[in-house]
């Protein structure tokens, strides 16, 4: 599938200088052909301001003393994220102020307002599972997906959620750590909220 342009902006300068810059390498080693550089820039720019994201939260989380329930946001959000697609900013730098954004919002507000009602928690958790299951996977334009692969990642996401939800539930009855189980619960809920906007604003391609 060919890459999409994506708008520019000052701030994915730097990475698309150092995607230059690998693939170049690449090329000029003879690990890469001509016809697959374009292919591979994206695949790197891609990469590059992914880990530039992680690293800022990772930065924040350890300011914050959060770095264990950092990484399970991390691993059930990315689980779900990866196949159930949703809303997506139209520049890098809006993707990034906004994920900041919304991860300093929950760790210093709504994370201790949580905190103090599990309940409100659970259920917060059980509504953004039901929207998962409702809506499967939302074919944004960047997936391109067939209508194969679409059912396919509606599939595996709403079976991926289930599981986060059922070792949410059970982590609790253990008597896990809150704040861990309140990480988990974020990465569930963020899924669900950006599949919801996702659908809501027609970002998705529509199946005929």
């Amino acid at each position: 599938m060919r890459p999409r342009l994506r708008k520019r902006n000052e701030i994915e300068n730097m990475a698309e200088q150092l995607a230059h810059l690998w693939v170049n390498t690449l090329y000029i080693n003879g690990r890469i052909e001509e016809k697959d550089k374009a292919i591979y820039f994206y695949s790197i720019q891609v990469f590059i301001e992914k880990l530039m994201g992680m690293s800022i939260l990772f930065l924040l989380a350890i300011w914050f003393g959060t770095i264990g329930e950092t990484i399970l946001f991390l691993l059930f959000f990315s689980a779900i994220r990866k196949h159930a697609g949703g809303f997506h900013a139209e520049t890098f730098r809006a993707c990034l102020f906004g994920t900041v954004g919304i991860y300093i919002l929950y760790a210093k507000v709504i994370s201790p307002f949580l905190a103090r009602h599990m309940d409100i928690n659970i259920a917060l958790t059980f509504v953004a599972l039901i929207v998962i299951l409702v809506i499967g996977a939302v074919n944004h334009p960047n997936m391109g997906w067939s209508k194969k692969e679409h059912d396919n990642s509606k599939y595996i996401t709403r079976v991926t959620a289930f599981i986060e939800f059922v070792s949410i539930v059970f982590f609790s009855y253990l008597k896990f750590e809150d704040s861990y189980i309140l990480y988990m619960s974020f990465g569930l809920i963020l899924s669900a909220l950006l599949m919801g906007i996702g659908k809501a604003l027609g970002q998705e391609v529509k199946e005929s």
